[in-house]
This record gives structure tokens, sequence and C-alpha cells, in this order.
């Protein structure tokens, strides 16, 4: 396997269940709608600082900081095209 860091979003969120990832979307939604953070930018602020965090980590720590950056930007790119 590449190392966490070379590996796509698609690749990173292809390695989660279907279950795993809706349970992602989720969270993410209800941790971030609550605060009224839930707003394109601030999730892609919020993923840049996992992705940057995620290469001090231990490889799997990496890959889970990853894996939760990419649904992030997912989400915020739905958000940004809904709004546009």
């Amino acid at each position: 396997m590449d190392s966490p860091e070379d590996l796509s979003d698609e690749e990173l969120l292809a390695m989660l269940t279907p279950q795993q990832l809706a349970q992602l979307d989720r969270t993410i939604g209800e941790t971030f709608s609550d605060g009224g953070v839930d707003r394109a930018e601030a999730l892609f602020a919020l993923a840049q600082v996992y992705s940057m965090r995620a290469a001090q980590r231990d490889e799997t720590s990496a890959l889970a900081l990853l894996q939760l950056a990419a649904a992030m930007r997912r989400r915020a790119e739905d958000i940004a095209s809904r709004t546009a």
C-alpha cells in the first residue's frame, strides 16, 4: 500500500465500508451543523489542519485523520455546490 499521504481523497474514502462512510458523514454533519459551522470554508480549513496533523502520526492514525479530512472536503464541496 502507498503511504496514506500519497492516496487521493477517493482512494481514502473507498477504503471505508458504506456503513463507516455513512457514520462519518452523520458525525460530521451533527458536529458542525449545530454550531453554525456547517460552511464549506470552515470544513475545508479543518480538513487542511487534519491533513497536516496526519504527517505527525503513525501510519494507522494518519490514515484515519486523512480519511476524516477527505470526508470533510467532500461534504464541503457538496455544501459549496448547493450554495453557488
